[in-house]
This record gives structure tokens, sequence and C-alpha cells, in this order.
């Protein structure tokens, strides 16, 4: 029997992704796979060609959770736990196979698999497996709240979230969202279902309720949301008719776009400070195959092949109420090409 591991750390994001992989290699092979949360004890982590296969940044109660059976499969994310994962493998004599999502910021010939999104630029080898869009559960269907009922229709969905560096969400960006949403209501009419998150910040909130239609519902995140009732997010995936997505979250852009309804991303301005470059081939392909080099993180690549693929529009002065394509994303076929990937390693 098929032993997996999944190796969870503080990132939300590539958790979730971990556990979508996990599970999904687990219920074709037919085991249940084992999570091990782990805690990084060090702020500052050498450079993984500069460490060993070893525990150093983990407590002493994290050491603990790593003992036999060892994993055939091993699934973790992120720079500092490779280390980890390449002990384990030590352990079972090289029997465990790795698979990182991301970028594991170290040589690439290290993993039996890579599973990165072009917001990272890795460039192509044969065990990097690149996707369009993270891995996101699929998440029931959540009926719409009683408050919705009468709304006119068709619903607009519209997702925020806010500044994350490099990306800038300043007072104008929030009055160009303000007037995509209003180009959107009035091309097709309906209410706009509008929910803000928490890197959204107050004042940019209440900036963008100012500047979109009346014909709206507005929620306000915030720690304590008492009086609001529950966050509609997951509500807003299940029955809007199609989507506005900020595009600082790759998360809620997959979200999104996998629903398989129309798709409008509000790409954010990236600050002049942030260094653009990518590393496709030559030599700095090479570099970063090593783990010498990683390129910046940009995710307007991920903009970008999303609307060359037709999965989503980026929106635009002159597409503002554009949100045409209905291409849906196959998230579900690209997982299960993941999994045959894996299952002919385990061989």
């Amino acid at each position: 029997m098929n032993i997996i591991w999944g190796l969870l750390g503080k990132n939300k994001g590539d958790n979730s992704q971990i556990e979508v992989l996990c599970r999904a290699l687990g219920q074709s092979l037919e085991v249940e796979p084992i999570f091990k949360t782990l805690t990084c004890q060090k702020r500052f982590v050498a450079p993984n060609i500069m460490r060993g296969a070893n525990l150093s940044i983990l407590s002493k109660d994290d050491k603990a959770k790593l003992k036999p059976e060892w994993p055939d499969v091993l699934i973790g994310s992120g720079r500092k736990s490779v280390g980890v994962a390449r002990w384990v493998q030590k352990q079972s004599r090289g029997r465990t196979r790795l698979v990182w999502i991301g970028r594991p910021k170290a040589p690439l010939r290290w993993f039996d698999l890579v599973i990165t999104t072009p917001q990272y630029g890795l460039p192509k080898a044969e065990n990097v497996f690149q996707l369009p869009l993270p891995m996101v559960p699929n998440l029931p269907a959540v009926c719409e709240p009683a408050d919705w009922a009468g709304l006119p229709q068709p619903w607009i969905g519209v997702l925020v979230g806010g500044a994350n560096f490099p990306l800038i969400m300043d007072d104008v960006a929030i009055e160009q969202l303000a007037d995509y949403v209003s180009a959107a209501q009035k091309k097709y009419g309906g209410t706009c279902l509008i929910s803000t998150s928490p890197r959204t910040g107050v004042q940019a909130a209440g900036k963008l309720q100012s500047g979109v239609p009346d014909n709206r519902v507005f929620y306000h995140w915030s720690k304590d949301a008492s009086g609001q009732g529950e966050n509609p997010h997951q509500a807003i995936l299940s029955c809007a008719d199609r989507f506005i997505v900020t595009g600082d979250s790759v998360t809620m852009m997959a979200e999104a776009c996998n629903k398989g309804k129309p798709v409008g991303i509000f790409a954010l301005q990236r600050s002049v400070l942030w260094p653009r470059w990518g590393a496709k081939s030559g030599p700095l392909a090479w570099l970063v195959k090593q783990g010498v080099l990683a390129p910046p993180r940009d995710v307007s690549a991920i903009h970008e092949a999303l609307s060359k693929s037709g999965v989503a529009e980026v929106l635009s002065k002159h597409k503002a109420g554009d949100m045409a394509r209905e291409t849906r994303y196959e998230g579900e076929h690209l997982l299960s090409e993941i999994i045959d990937r894996i299952q002919v390693n385990l061989k």
C-alpha cells in the first residue's frame, strides 16, 4: 500500500493546493493521505543549494512528527521545507518521490515533479508541469442568502483583493475598478454582488462602495463582521452568473475560473521598484534550474495566459464591461494528468 505525506506550513494557499493534490492522489490509489503540519523556527534560512538534507529549521516537537513508515510520495511547497523533504527521502533510502508545488528555489533535479504556475517563471524541464492556475478545491454549492431573493438578475460577482507589493491599489485603481463594475452592470443589467477581503482595507472598500452602482450588495470584510451576516464569498462563487476579480489573488482567480462562467480580471499596476525578468531560456534558465536564481514573481503572467487561452478577459478602458469569454477552465482534467504523472513515477 502506498503512503502519501503532505507537508503543510503557514501559507493557506499552498496548504490548500497540497491538500487538493494529496486527496486526489489518495483517491486514485485508494489510500488516506497523511498531513504533517510543520513550522519553521528560523526567520532567516540559507539558500537550499547551501543547505543539506536536515531538520534544522524544525522544533523538537515537529521533528518528532517525522518517523517511519516513510512515504512513497511526499508533497510539499515553498523554499524552507525543501531540506526537510530531502531528509525524509534520505531516510527512505531514496524511495520517497518528491512532488513540489510552486517554486522550490532549489535545483529542479532534486524533485520527481514540480507543479508550477506562470507567475513563477520557471523554465521548461521534463519534471516541470505548468498549470495556468493553482489547484483549488471543488467546494459544494452554497445556497443564496435569503436577503438576495428577488434581486434583479443576472448577478455579477465582484471579488476584491487589495494591495500586495509589488501590486498597487491606490485611489486611481479604486476609481477605475468602480468604473469597470459600473460598465458591466450597465451592459448586463442585474445586481452586483461585491465582497472585499482582508487586504482591501477600510478606506479602499469605502471608496469603492461610493463609486459602484446602487443596485448592489456590498460586503465589507472585517475581523469582526457582526451585523453583516455570514461572509458571502462562497455564495457569490456559487450563484453569480459572471465575475470581476482583482488580479492580485491567484486563488480568487482560480476559484472564479473554475466555475465555467465569464470572468473579467482587473489587473493592478505593479511598482516600478519591482524588477521583471524571465528565465525561459539561455544562461538564466540554466541558473534557475540549478537553484542559483529565482525570477521575481509576476502575476501578470497568469493574466496573459488566461486571456490567451480564452478562460478570462483582462479588463481595460476599451473592454470595461467585456466578460464574454466562456471557455471552461479544465482544472479537473489537468489534475488528472498530474496524478497520472505521479503514478508513473511510483512504478
